[in-house]
């Protein structure tokens, strides 16, 4: 978990390989209607091989965090082993990601592979994916300012009930009793 937060922190507050390529040979766009992010992976491929790996990202920290990682991760590895990323192994190297966050490594590894795919077409122009999700309910919401919640943050000790605070306007919500 140490490990994690110290790469994750790492990626975070110096992210690499985020900005544009001039004529990437591939490119993968991918948007959350969820959380309002798009994230936008650029490649350059030389013998079979990704040479250089470039992000975009509009969103969260955790999200450019992610992105990060996963550019690194495919960067100079050849395009057979990035195809065959798996969700297991990034959620592995990434264990303690908060749940709500966990979309993000789905969009980076989207994001990269429809890069790949861009390039196997040669076309260059980037393929686009709205990722499709349920709408949040009203009990995973703030009741006072609308805002997402987040993870519990704890259980009251007085009522017993789960209880999360409210990242927007920071008041105390009770969830439910604990079980």
């Amino acid at each position: 978990m140490a490990e994690l937060q110290s790469k994750l922190k790492q990626h975070f507050q110096t992210p690499a390989r985020m900005g544009e390529l001039e004529d990437p040979d591939g490119t993968g766009i991918v948007g959350n209607s969820r959380c309002g992010e798009i994230l936008t992976f650029q490649i350059k491929v030389r013998d079979r091989k990704i040479e250089q790996v470039r992000f975009q990202c509009l969103g969260c920290g955790a999200a450019k965090a992610v992105a990060s990682y996963v550019a690194e991760l495919a960067e100079g590895r050849p395009i057979e082993e990035v195809e065959k990323i798996r969700m297991e192994d990034i959620f592995k190297e990434l264990e303690g990601l908060p749940k709500s966050k966990w979309h993000c490594p789905f969009q980076a590894v989207d994001a990269l592979k429809m890069a790949v795919e861009d390039w196997r077409d040669r076309k260059g122009q980037g393929s686009r994916k709205i990722i499709d999700v349920e709408p949040i309910s009203t009990l995973q919401r703030c009741p006072f300012c609308k805002e997402i919640l987040g993870e519990s943050a704890g259980t009251c000790e007085t009522c017993d009930y789960k209880t999360t605070k409210c990242q927007k306007c920071g008041r105390e919500i009770p969830l439910d009793k604990k079980g």
